[in-house]
């Protein structure tokens, strides 16, 4: 099929421009990070970098500082990742977090199967919009013995959890 010079040169015109458009402005967003346990901590020290390399200037997320109150959120350590969701939503209404922008999402971290960690992330929304986006099973071994494809997923599977708590607090 023969394409008209013009028509070509239109085409080209218009794909030049739209391949240096800028990207897409970064979620800004505050995020707290919270191992259930001490049992937790590595694996809450690994989220820690997800949630630091979601942030990086050609990520996802812009952060911002977190408007909670130091060491509320020590209180909702548990053992189980409902009782700790229950006390985070409730420090999230006694501080008047609903109408605070960035939005907040706090990422609780508690042991999954095996040497997996689950992410649970929690918006001001009040309730989860959806319940399987709004939790992630991590491998924080794969850093050892996957190497950067596993450590990828991970990511990608942080930021939509991260992400679908944003929609929970109205993005």
């Amino acid at each position: 099929m023969r394409v008209p010079l013009l028509t070509a040169f239109g085409i080209l015109g218009v794909a030049l421009p739209a391949a240096g458009a800028a990207a897409p402005p970064r979620l800004p967003i505050a995020i707290e990070v919270l191992a259930l346990d001490s049992a937790t901590y590595e694996q809450g020290r690994y989220v820690e970098r997800l949630v630091e390399r979601a942030g990086e200037p050609s990520a996802w997320f812009e952060y911002q500082p977190s408007r909670f109150a130091p060491e509320s959120l020590e209180n909702c350590m548990d053992s189980s990742i409902s009782g700790a969701e229950v006390c985070v939503r409730y420090q999230i209404a006694e501080q008047e977090l609903k109408q605070v922008r960035p939005v907040h999402v706090v990422v609780l971290i508690a042991p999954g199967e095996g040497n997996t960690a689950r992410a649970r992330c929690i918006g001001i929304g009040g309730q989860p919009r959806s319940d399987e986006r709004q939790t992630a099973a991590l491998d924080p071994g794969s850093v050892l013995h996957a190497g950067t494809a596993r450590f990828n997923e991970d990511l990608s599977a942080l930021a939509g959890c991260i992400t679908a708590a944003g929609a929970e607090s109205g993005w």
